[in-house]
């Protein structure tokens, strides 16, 4: 008789185990979430252009408000461009411009009797991408702010 007992608690005992198994699993399924796929657009041109207007004006406002009572520090200007670089970036991405990167630098300058050259080089297509400058000379100091907006497909 203890065996037909022993049989019958085993049997239990892994039908138990297969319930706390099967109910683990039961809550992995219920906690994931499906993965979502897209189906491919074939839209080769953005809905949403850059408007390189939009964007000049925004550059404008931007170093003008900022350096209206500035006076260069050298320690403090590399923290100062940071800050206005990611305000243009802000800014512009905040109209919603569809399938561009941008890239924004900031570069200031004391005047101190010497020349500056900038030189750039992309490979990118004439048509969807560019760049868009906006400069500031004061007899102390200069700034040069650069957009640069590259479509991406």
């Amino acid at each position: 008789m203890n065996d037909g007992n022993t049989n019958r608690q085993s049997i239990a005992n892994t039908n138990e185990g297969w319930n706390t198994q099967i109910s683990k699993f039961a809550l992995l399924a219920v906690t994931t979430k499906p993965s979502v796929r897209y189906m491919p657009t074939y839209r080769l041109e953005a809905m949403r252009p850059l408007n390189k207007e939009v964007c000049e004006n925004i550059m404008k406002a931007v170093m003008e408000e900022t350096f209206e009572n500035f006076t260069y520090t050298p320690k403090a200007s590399l923290q100062f461009c940071a800050q206005i670089s990611e305000e243009i970036k802000c800014r512009i991405k905040a109209k919603n411009y569809d399938r561009y990167r941008l890239i924004v630098i900031v570069t200031i300058g004391e005047k101190l009797m010497q020349g500056y050259y900038s030189y750039v080089n992309f490979l990118w297509d004439a048509d969807k991408d560019g760049y868009l400058s906006y400069v500031i000379e004061t007899p102390k100091f200069f700034a040069v702010a650069t957009l640069y907006y590259l479509y991406y497909d």
